[in-house]
């Protein structure tokens, strides 16, 4: 009983597992760009001569940062 289980619920789970796979993959490649985006604002700013606090507001707002999660990037 339990092996013709298996061999019913096996294919079945691999098929998840790829799907699951498959999500975190688009997640991470998303995520990627969005921190790219990120990366290039503060660039930009820096190039211009914005002072960090000001960048730190844009960045905050632009990308619904908290204060902290700004910093990171510069």
């Amino acid at each position: 009983m339990c092996q013709a289980l298996m061999e019913i619920m096996e294919p079945l789970m691999q098929q998840r597992d790829e799907e699951n796979i498959e999500k975190g993959i688009k997640k991470g490649i998303k995520k990627g760009i969005e921190k790219g985006k990120v990366y290039g604002m503060v660039s930009a700013y820096r190039d211009l001569g914005v002072p960090e606090n000001e960048i730190l507001k844009k960045v905050q707002e632009k990308f619904q940062l908290s204060l902290e999660e700004a910093k990171e990037y510069l």
